[in-house]
């Protein structure tokens, strides 16, 4: 009985990561095309780049040891996949039509806590 137990604990837990994974995922893709798709005067292949660099990027700061960078990453994220679900008009505005406001406050905190004490404590945050 055990053992069972065991191995559906096992199992729920790999498919809520494999789940957590795939939205992960996909927030490169859908932020890059919203991109994309409100700026006409970027280039053909200006989609694909954002995605490899947005990857780059989220990577890079997983990476780093600081608990810091992964709230970071983590805030982007969920930035991001709600930006992503704008429309045009409000993906281009500075306070996002007020659309995101509770992922834009957590973003803006993780930063902040990337910079205390005036230093950059995450190698990909600029």
């Amino acid at each position: 009985m055990n053992r069972t137990m065991t191995r559906v604990g096992k199992l729920g837990l790999l498919l809520s990561c494999v789940g957590i994974a795939a939205v992960s995922a996909c927030v490169p893709q859908t932020f890059c095309a919203k991109r994309q798709e409100c700026d006409t005067a970027l280039d053909r292949d200006s989609e694909g780049v954002c995605i490899e660099v947005y990857n780059a990027n989220i990577s890079a700061l997983r990476a780093n040891a600081e608990p810091e960078c992964h709230e970071l990453a983590n805030a982007t994220l969920d930035l991001d996949a709600c930006r992503s679900s704008l429309d045009c008009d409000d993906f281009e505005e500075a306070d996002l039509g007020q659309q995101c406001d509770e992922p834009l406050d957590r973003f803006n905190d993780a930063v902040d806590d990337t910079r205390r004490g005036g230093e950059n404590r995450c190698s990909a945050a600029n």
